[in-house]
């Protein structure tokens, strides 16, 4: 079915086009403290390095409004995620987040956990399924499609959340650490996936990422954090 695929297209279309801007966010955690601007413009990734505790996944938390900042700005074009007097609920933000806990939905199938973001937001079941197909093909897991989530193996599981990041039509992609389960012929593969598919679907990127080959593949600006 090529009209769901076309239909989630056209709607990246529409919305891929905005730079993501970070101004002066401050994040608070028990006794540590980070402040750091950026911005990410569409289409492009930027990574983020820095040692362990340095906040770094903190920053895609607060992105994706899971952890309110004690202050700053986010926004994305003219929506404002957060800034003084607004902060935008995650579920609002259209953000694909891969965090380094994959947390997928153990007694749903491989497909039926990518389908998941398409389905809450008013997509078809079939019409989801099919866009849910197309990202697992993509990723090299179209023989798992019906395959429970709690019996892939780990490197599957990343994939599947990969998956379900770029099938959302998200507006800004948040990767924590997305290829650390893979081993090295799936791994260059999927990277190779991820950057192409930012490139053609116009998407606002971050990358937190601890190895220095994957940034050097995948990003064009880097900023480092530490404490």
């Amino acid at each position: 079915n090529h009209f769901a695929i076309a239909l989630v297209d056209r709607l990246w279309e529409r919305e891929m086009s905005a730079v993501l801007h970070v101004e002066s966010l401050q994040i608070v955690r028990g006794d540590f403290s980070l402040t750091t601007s950026f911005e990410c413009a569409p289409g492009s990734i930027l990574a983020i390095t820095g040692p362990n505790g340095s906040g770094k996944s903190s920053i895609l938390e607060s992105i994706a409004g899971i952890l309110p900042p004690v202050s700053g700005k986010i926004t994305l074009g003219e929506t404002v995620f957060n800034d003084q007097v607004t902060h935008l609920a995650a579920e609002d933000r259209q953000v694909g987040y891969v965090p380094q806990r994959h947390e997928l939905f153990g007694q749903l199938s491989a497909v039926e956990n990518i389908a998941f973001g398409l389905r809450m937001r008013g997509f078809s079941k079939q019409d989801s399924k099919t866009r849910a197909l197309h990202w697992l093909t993509k990723l090299g897991l179209a023989q798992c499609a019906e395959t429970k989530a709690n019996r892939l193996s780990g490197g599957q599981s990343q994939r599947v959340a990969i998956a379900r990041a770029f099938c959302s039509a998200p507006q800004v992609l948040l990767l924590d650490e997305p290829f650390s389960a893979l081993d090295a012929n799936v791994r260059q593969q999927t990277i190779d996936m991820v950057h192409e598919s930012v490139a053609e679907l116009n998407i606002a990127t971050i990358l937190v990422s601890h190895d220095s080959g994957e940034v050097a593949q995948l990003a064009q600006n880097t900023i480092h954090v530490s404490r």
